[in-house]
């Protein structure tokens, strides 16, 4: 694990179970509660900016880029894309930041929550995990579910998929793709600024990842995992959210162990930590003072 200093933060490289290397930033005093924030499909660490700005500076936070996004490697071949991999990398984090004998917060928005769900039966998890946070996510049926492709019937499906594994599903950055992806994944009400950076972190996105990871989503089964997380959880969603509609936020709530509240906001889209940051930021700050104690070791 290699380690340099970026002003206020600090960026590592994490080697994942198969060799991928990971970019990892640590913010904040080195003492204080931790924090892990999972991204999600398409954009990088960055998403997570307008909650990790609202939160209290007493907290230790932890980002990292997704394998294929951001500063992270991206596989070369299908192996290295799948849910497994999503968990081999979350462990290989909290292994590499988590302090020994504590434990962490850890939030994840869409595919960023499919992580956090995946990693439910790992042992690191169990380790190191005191509490989650889910907004924006599913676990299964998420073509079937999803509305952002208004056709009737299997042709609405047949879109979603079309759109998930689309190396290019929005073209080059213009003003016709920009007003697409406003429609796919945010809020009537969102604002100007967070619709810029939402339409600069998704093309910034390589294709390849885009698309593979999409053929992942278009088959996700983890019901079984989530049923394995026993810690406190929160799940967010958004009434307005066409890729992962509320009823995910339900049925993740249901199978989870212990479900703290399942909140659906109104007028939020998919983008919850780009659209609803102080609440997310809220909610994150509650688990961290109610779930981090000192001294974790049994």
């Amino acid at each position: 694990m290699a380690t340099r200093h970026v002003g206020a933060a600090k960026e590592l490289r994490v080697r994942s179970a198969d060799g991928t290397q990971l970019h990892v930033e640590v913010r904040g005093p080195s003492d204080g509660p931790t924090v892990v924030f999972s991204h999600c499909w398409s954009t990088s660490l960055a998403s997570w900016g307008p909650v990790v700005r609202d939160l209290d500076p007493d907290l230790r936070v932890v980002l990292y880029d997704q394998r294929g996004h951001g500063r992270s490697q991206t596989p070369l071949t299908r192996a290295g894309y799948g849910t497994e991999k999503l968990a081999d990398d979350l462990c290989a984090v909290l292994e590499a930041t988590v302090p020994a004998g504590r434990k962490a917060v850890v939030a994840g928005h869409s595919m960023g929550g499919m992580t956090i769900m995946a990693s439910g039966p790992r042992a690191t998890f169990k380790e190191k995990v005191a509490a989650v946070l889910l907004t924006n996510t599913g676990c299964t049926e998420l073509p079937d579910r999803s509305t952002a492709i208004p056709l009737p019937g299997p042709l609405g499906k047949v879109g979603a998929k079309v759109f998930l594994t689309a190396p290019l599903p929005l073209g080059p950055a213009n003003a016709g793709s920009a007003s697409v992806l406003r429609y796919l994944v945010m809020g009537k009400g969102s604002s100007p600024a967070a619709k810029r950076l939402c339409a600069r972190l998704v093309h910034e996105c390589g294709g390849v990842a885009r698309g593979e990871w999409g053929r992942v989503m278009t088959r996700l089964h983890l019901d079984d995992a989530v049923r394995e997380i026993a810690v406190p959880t929160v799940v967010v969603g958004g009434d307005e959210d066409k890729l992962t509609p509320p009823w995910h936020a339900h049925h993740i709530g249901g199978l989870v162990q212990d479900p703290v509240e399942v909140r659906v906001i109104p007028g939020l889209g998919h983008m919850g930590p780009l659209e609803a940051p102080a609440a997310l930021a809220e909610l994150v700050g509650k688990l961290a003072a109610n779930h981090i104690t000192e001294d974790t070791t049994p």
